[in-house]
């Protein structure tokens, strides 16, 4: 049965009654705040592209100054400098350049600040909002609509988080959304598998492999549908990358049950069944 596709609100679709949103902000991949289709490239402070970048993860909430000079500033103890105050004033500064667009306001709130989106398109909170429905039509055992939801999760994780930047927020953020990524995949990597679908579940093993190339379970999950289709060259072959990577990078060997399921795949026996895990 094919997937059904969902009509979802993005920055190239947001329905007949909302129109295309003038400002866009992306997080996936490189940074970019777009107006009517431009970036905004001058930041003037220092400082004020990161301080936007941390209050668009939290958007709607307030930060207390304090919390925003330990993440901007981590290597200072002193919170009272004017540091912050010359960021929240190049983000005024930015968002004031466009403020008939009503994309974005920076408010101040006793000893922080808080990011209100107002009709400004975000693509972590679209990433996000699309994988929480599709985990509640999961639950719902909606099981067509929920494989929807999680292909446009996959769709929206274009790269990592801020792609290029560090920090320890980021890295920490990062993390989490990578997982939320990993998470939809391996949902439609399984629903492909169930179909025997197998150029659809190649496509999402591959995809996962972007996101993690030392996902473990993707290579078992390669290795077992080669051998379903008698491509044992192609076995050996992601056994061969799977191992490598792993020594590489992590400096460890493939687990034992990718070497029992190697053997048992060169030496022809029967396959264990194909799982998404």
């Amino acid at each position: 049965m094919p997937v059904q596709q969902l009509a979802v609100p993005g920055p190239h679709n947001s329905g007949a009654d909302e129109g295309t949103p003038s400002v866009v902000a992306r997080c996936l991949s490189n940074f970019r705040l777009e107006v009517d289709g431009q970036a905004v490239s001058h930041w003037r402070a220092g400082k004020a592209r990161a301080l936007f970048q941390y209050l668009l993860v939290n958007r709607d909430r307030f930060v207390h100054r304090d919390r925003l000079h330990e993440v901007l500033w981590p290597e200072r103890a002193d919170h009272h400098s004017s540091s912050l105050k010359v960021a929240v004033h190049g983000v005024r500064r930015v968002l004031n350049e466009f403020e008939d667009r009503d994309g974005f306001t920076l408010l101040h709130q006793n000893h922080g600040y808080l990011l209100r989106t107002n009709s400004a398109w975000v693509d972590i909170e679209e990433f996000q909002r699309a994988f929480d429905r599709g985990r509640d039509a999961w639950v719902a055992k909606d099981h067509d609509t929920a494989i929807a939801w999680f292909q446009r999760t996959a769709d929206l994780y274009i790269g990592d988080f801020l792609t290029g930047e560090t920090g320890g927020w980021i890295n920490e953020q990062r993390q989490w959304m990578r997982g939320t990524a990993l998470r939809a995949l391996s949902a439609l990597r399984s629903e492909s598998l169930e179909r025997e679908d197998w150029p659809a579940a190649m496509h999402w093993c591959r995809r996962t492999l972007d996101v993690d190339p030392h996902h473990e379970a993707t290579y078992q999950t390669l290795m077992m549908m080669h051998g379903e289709l008698d491509e044992l060259g192609r076995v050996l072959s992601w056994y061969e990358v799977c191992r490598h990577r792993l020594r590489t990078d992590l400096g460890v060997e493939p687990n034992e049950r990718t070497e029992r399921l190697l053997a048992a795949l060169m030496r022809g026996r029967s396959r264990p069944p194909l799982t998404g895990r």
